[in-house]
């Protein structure tokens, strides 16, 4: 087994994976900040970590029991030789290499992670326009009027006093405007705070309308069993025939079971042919009305062969499929072009 592949595809779509026997890889992402100290923007760097002591992270052994579809156990074991051969490796030359990921170097009773692709660190940091100090303003001092001492009371005319007080008026009134200015800000500042609480409940009520509907859309889709409409029973019959009569054309005829209904959307009755053996499962879902969410999706984009296939117990997922196969090879083809294409995790499963 390539453990170095493996865990590389994983981690395209998974950030942690724990592999047993050895320990996680992380994939860490730095974003782009702004040096002020350089005035300049470091650029983003991507890279990988490994930690020996750590548990967390997506289970590498379920990831290769989905690929494979084999057992539990049959994973373990296929995870389990491929650890001791390379520990081994390790142990008889010192260090041992991934692919598509670096080496694995010992270092006393531990092990050492050296990264295969560095490039992200060879990045050149960008000059940027160093970011505006908002000014403040000078704060002035109230004036304090000092208070005359005792000893020395000196009369003075009534118009010196007057010219005196006549500032301190003007700064009374100054005082005064400020709270009226905020107290007008509070009041914009609730009446935006309560137009977002209307728009965001509004959007919420919208959203759990659309989500009713497409539940009661699911059930009924459900209950209704898919049933054939008669005026295609024929053709769908002459198709069969055809499929005895010449095994090549197993494909046709597999296309040729679903017949189109007056909208001329397919209809698939039954949901998997008798004869076919293979399924290929592009995701899974907790309810119906996520799967047929899904699967709308690819059949608004043409591609009308996706469906979903209930569960019998009610809390079992819920499978969307590309399409079903008679044999085993015929599923392995179009597995490689739905992985290239449309899913790159999807994988190919026998019916039972």
């Amino acid at each position: 087994m390539d453990l170095g592949r493996y865990i590389h595809q994983l981690l395209k779509h998974r950030n942690e994976v724990y592999v047993k026997g050895l320990g996680v890889f992380k994939r860490i992402h730095t974003p782009s900040v702004y040096d002020d100290r350089r005035g300049v923007y470091l650029p983003p760097v991507t890279y990988l970590e490994f930690d020996g002591k750590s548990t967390d992270g997506v289970d590498f052994i379920d990831y290769i029991q989905q690929s494979k579809q084999i057992s539990r156990q049959a994973a373990d074991a296929d995870v389990h030789d491929a650890v001791l051969n390379l520990l081994e490796n390790i142990k008889e030359n010192g260090s041992a290499s991934l692919n598509h990921l670096g080496q694995l170097i010992k270092h006393g009773p531990s092990l050492v992670f050296k990264a295969e692709d560095l490039s992200g660190f060879q990045l050149q940091p960008i000059e940027g326009a160093a970011s505006p100090v908002p000014e403040t303003m000078p704060v002035e001092e109230p004036v304090v009027a000092e208070e005359p001492e005792e000893e020395k009371l000196v009369e003075v005319p009534q118009e010196e006093v007057m010219v005196e007080q006549a500032p301190v008026q003007e700064y009374g009134q100054e005082i005064l405007e400020e709270p009226q200015n905020t107290g007008k800000q509070k009041w914009y500042i609730w009446a935006a705070v309560i137009a977002i609480i209307i728009i965001a409940g509004l959007f919420y009520m919208n959203h759990t309308n659309n989500a009713r509907l497409a539940a009661k859309r699911a059930d009924s889709i459900l209950n209704s069993q898919i049933i054939e409409p008669e005026e295609t029973k024929e053709p769908s019959q002459d198709s069969t025939a055809l499929n005895t009569v010449d095994s090549t054309n197993s494909a046709i005829a597999t296309n040729n079971d679903s017949v189109a209904t007056t909208t001329g959307k397919k209809v698939y009755n039954p949901l998997i042919p008798a004869n076919h053996t293979y399924q290929i499962v592009i995701g899974t879902h907790g309810t119906l009305a996520q799967a047929y969410e899904q699967a709308e999706s690819f059949n608004k984009a043409g591609i009308e062969s996706v469906r979903v296939i209930p569960s019998n117990l009610a809390h079992n997922k819920k499978k969307v499929i590309w399409d079903s196969y008679e044999t085993k090879e015929q599923a392995d083809s179009a597995l490689k072009y739905v992985r290239k294409h449309y899913v790159a995790d999807a994988w190919h499963q026998k019916i039972k």
